[in-house]
């Protein structure tokens, strides 16, 4: 994106989504994954700027404990294992790492450098504070933290859980539509890297469940959006997984769906779609979020927003869907926004 455009973005409109309806702050929960820096070192370098008390709960997790802002957790994302495993990779990747043994730790430490991103969750920071944790992929960079860019094996994301502005079903879903009519133009801008577009993580939700949503005559209250949600999307793996806020509504309801799956109910957007340039000098946190700013500068929006909502709808309502073209006109629509 232009660098005027990041200037204006950061200065003059993410201060509009500091608060929520009720004046009090909007939080944001960063996710990010990397490679070469083991879990202690990691929690050293964050303990350096917020304090608390190191915990090495075993070899895979550490917890940073009693920071200002709360609890940070330090992993190997073993369900990346997990998943990988149940995709059949483990044969494809003896080819690259050699033959692999059914044991655990074997497979972990075969396979955690070169293909299993460690994570650090934090705990959910005033929007406001974001650069704060800019500071903190600048200390992990200098000591040796890699992501996306640094290989083609590591398809390494950053994951934002962003607090919606209210509770309320009519707010909560025009921000939700408003990420389905920009999500290619975000990809794109985004720079999606291949590997995380060819793994099972970050998928598309189904063109049918786009179109019902998009159609503004969609106006569910949350117990119908909870039961089309699920009917259409029955997994944590997509590009805007809303299972948290689901299960934070009604999470009896979400686990008697999907007994097995990990989620923790909270009221967030689980916006999965930036790459981990944890490596790249240039690279922060508060860059990869102006793109949801956009989002809700849709939201938010009135005229703009009813003219790209049936845009979208016509679109995807074709046989054959031009992402290009549908990009293009997200550019239009994104520059007027900024204009």
């Amino acid at each position: 994106m232009n660098f005027e455009y990041t200037n204006i973005i950061d200065s003059k409109y993410r201060p509009k989504l500091f608060y929520k309806k009720n004046k009090s702050d909007r939080r944001v929960g960063v996710e990010i994954e990397y490679s070469n820096l083991p879990l202690l070192n990691s929690a050293a370098v964050v303990s350096s700027l917020f304090g608390g008390n190191i915990v090495e709960v075993n070899k895979y997790k550490v917890i940073l404990k009693k920071t200002k802002y709360g609890d940070f957790t330090f992993e190997l994302d073993a369900m990346f294992l997990q998943k990988i495993e149940s995709k059949g990779l483990f044969t494809k990747l003896s080819s690259v790492i050699g033959t692999i043994s059914s044991d655990i730790n074997d497979l972990l430490e075969k396979t955690s450098k070169k293909f299993i991103p460690f994570e650090i969750s934090s705990p959910p920071i005033p929007i406001s504070k974001l650069p704060l944790l800019d500071n903190m992929i600048d200390k992990l960079r200098l000591q040796g933290a890699l992501g996306t860019t640094y290989s083609f094996q590591y398809a390494f994301g950053v994951h934002f859980n962003i607090e919606p502005p209210s509770d309320e079903m009519g707010d909560i879903l025009k921000i939700f539509k408003s990420f389905l009519i920009l999500q290619k133009w975000i990809e794109v801008q985004s720079e999606l890297d291949i590997a995380r577009k060819m793994s099972p993580f970050i998928n598309d939700f189904p063109k049918e469940y786009i179109r019902l949503v998009v159609n503004k005559e969609y106006n569910p209250d949350k117990e119908r959006f909870i039961e089309d949600y699920l009917f259409y999307n029955p997994t944590r793996n997509r590009v805007l997984d809303m299972l948290p806020m689901l299960a934070h509504w009604d999470e009896k309801r979400v686990r008697k769906q999907l007994p097995d799956e990990k989620i923790n109910p909270r009221p967030t957007y689980h916006y999965r779609l930036p790459n981990s340039k944890i490596d790249l000098f240039r690279w922060n946190l508060s860059v990869e979020f102006q793109l949801w700013v956009i989002v809700e500068l849709l939201a938010n929006n009135e005229k703009l927003f009813e003219e790209m909502s049936e845009k979208f709808f016509k679109k995807i309502e074709k046989a054959i869907f031009s992402k290009d073209e549908w990009v293009e006109e997200c550019q239009k629509c994104v520059l007027e926004l900024l204009s």
